[in-house]
């Protein structure tokens, strides 16, 4: 008897489920008519796709400009598939929610679920609702319409009043494409990362903040690192680095976090200067060295004044599938939510979220008017910023080889691995430079005071000319001039870089053999106002005969070191890690 009960309570429930809701006029006794086309259903924005999450309108109106209509019911109908617990039975997908637009012409419906229905029944030519569209993952969803144009004349269902639209698998260029799990490049690489802002009054003129000189930017901060490594990802709680980044644009918290994980699963951090006004737009720089293990980069850079909103890309692949390194790419950014303070405006108050939330997009397409993403689709958004990362040249490495050898009366297995004799530097056209030694880092002769890999630079001096309230250092040696050689001259880019001074201290400049983690913080004044890093056009003498430098190269790897003052190779590029 209980089996029976149990039976009828889930058909009960299976036919609910299946059921299609009665959206006939109330008291009618007549039949549909066949649509003539006089009446429309368009969701505005879009035309077959719509885009997970996006709030898009949806009109009832007359095509003619003059036929009326007094009543009506707009419903969305998920797409079904097999229920996986039971192959015979189907599963209704989720369709999104429509919601009235005003509520003295239409109010949620109490008959048909995901439904909306007129609230007066008063002459109209136009109706318009809100539809918010299902998360990734739900496929087609049908938006269906019934119009009454009189107690006796009423339309459903047909082309004009059907509209079908399927999940758009599309990304916006700052979401985290295709890994490569297995990138088999030997050769190592340097990227220049470049980050352009474009937010402004002009391209983002909704709430933006009355003061011209409060927006600005935080410096650019980022990673190449391995794929077992996370900075930030859209769905996991921001760390309290990048809360800091995101809130008051302050990147100090990160750096640190990033620094602690520098050979354990970072290869190299980001970091460029970040502008406010006037220089908004001016674009900022950094170099990444990657290699078959790190190579992937994610960067972030914090909008202010925002309530908890930033830019970036995470865990982006520069390892293509043919095992190349990718060239060159350019990436137009969207503000990204920390999901630390629930503000919806650039100027909101701080409202912190508790508990926290996942890191997501920031809401577009929203129903609060003081948001300045008001009924905006990310689609028609101007974006926030501009990244672009491009391959600097590559550097010749001789790949690990695993050779197993079996002893003779043993059953062990011996592994002999090759080591990386040779390091070479190429440019990005592929052709290879001769082999050349690596160069001794500062950090293990201190006395040199080197800068990037490679490249000589001065101990840190204080500069004389610096004002007392915020130091530096002097600037750093120039770079070398980086760029193509083309008929024995070279025209590129040089670079250079000084550090700011806490107590004598350059606390934002890595040393892997420090002891301790400074905890002294740069004032925020001087970094708005004083500049660390400079970049300039160049032009020099070059030449793709190396066989000078070969015989400088032999010699130097066959004459000892001398102990105590290691010698000073000349190199053509220098890099940090």
């Amino acid at each position: 008897m209980k089996l029976l009960k149990y039976f009828i309570f889930f058909a009960i429930i299976e036919g609910f489920l299946s059921f299609r809701c009665d959206r006939r006029p109330y008291g009618t006794t007549t039949k549909p008519s066949a649509a003539d086309g006089r009446f429309k259903l368009t969701v505005i924005g879009a035309e077959d796709t719509y885009m997970p999450e996006q709030l898009y309108t949806v009109q009832i109106s007359a095509t003619d400009g003059h036929s009326r209509f007094t009543g009506f019911i707009i419903s969305a109908d998920g797409a079904t598939k097999p229920d996986p617990r039971n192959p015979r039975r189907t599963i209704t997908l989720f369709p999104g929610h429509l919601r009235p637009q005003q509520l003295l012409t239409a109010k949620f419906s109490d008959r048909c679920l995901y439904s909306v229905e007129h609230a007066i029944a008063s002459p109209k030519t136009v109706v318009e609702v809100y539809w918010q569209a299902p998360e990734s993952g739900n496929g087609c969803v049908t938006l269906r319409a019934m119009v009454v144009e009189s107690e006796e004349v009423w339309y459903e269902d047909g082309p004009p009043l059907v509209h079908q639209l399927c999940e758009d698998t599309r990304q916006p260029d700052d979401a985290t494409p295709q890994f490569n799990y297995d990138c088999q490049i030997c050769d190592e690489a340097k990227y220049e990362i470049g980050f352009t802002g474009i937010w402004s009054r002009n391209t983002h003129p909704r709430l933006y903040p009355e003061k011209d000189w409060e927006p600005r930017y935080s410096d650019l901060v980022g990673a190449s690192h391995a794929l077992d490594h996370i900075l930030w990802i859209p769905g996991s709680l921001a760390s309290e680095g990048l809360r800091q980044l995101a809130e008051h644009a302050n990147t100090s918290r990160l750096e640190a976090e990033i620094r602690a994980k520098i050979g354990d699963g970072v290869r190299t951090m980001v970091k460029g200067k970040g502008h406010g006004y006037p220089k908004m737009n001016s674009p900022t720089y950094s170099f990444v060295r990657t290699d078959k293990t790190n190579h992937l980069v994610s960067v972030a850079v914090g909008l202010h004044p925002s309530p908890d909103w930033f830019l970036g890309v995470t865990r982006f692949e520069l390892c293509q599938e043919d095992n190349t390194w990718l060239p060159e790419r350019e990436l137009n950014l969207y503000p990204w939510d920390a999901g630390t303070d629930s503000g919806v405006s650039y100027e909101s108050m701080n409202i912190e979220t508790f508990p926290q939330d996942a890191i997501s997009r920031v809401q577009m397409s929203s129903y609060d008017k003081d948001s300045p993403f008001y009924e905006t689709d990310i689609k028609d958004l101007h974006p926030f910023g501009r990244l672009r990362i491009k391959l600097v040249r590559t550097y010749k490495k001789e790949c690990v080889k695993e050779e197993v050898t079996e002893e003779a009366n043993t059953t062990e297995e011996e592994v002999t691995s090759t080591t990386e004799v040779t390091t070479t530097e190429t440019e990005p056209t592929g052709e290879e430079s001769p082999s050349e030694p690596d160069e001794p880092s500062r950090y293990r002769y201190p006395e040199l005071g080197g800068g990037e890999e490679g490249r000589s630079e001065a101990p840190i001096v204080t500069d004389p000319e610096s004002p007392e309230e915020c130091p530096m250092s002097q600037w750093q040696e120039w770079s070398e001039c980086e760029g193509e050689c083309t008929g024995g001259r070279v025209v590129g880019y040089r670079w250079r870089e000084r550090y700011h001074l806490v107590d004598g201290i350059a606390v934002e400049k890595y040393d892997p053999h420090a002891k301790h983690t400074s905890t002294k913080e740069v004032p925020k004044y001087c970094k708005l106002h004083y500049d660390t890093f400079e970049r300039e056009e160049c032009e020099d003498k070059c030449s793709d005969d190396y066989s000078n430098e070969d015989l400088t190269v032999e010699r130097q790897v066959s004459e000892p070191i001398a102990p105590g003052y290691p010698w000073q190779s000349k190199k053509r590029h220098a890099s940090k890690f």
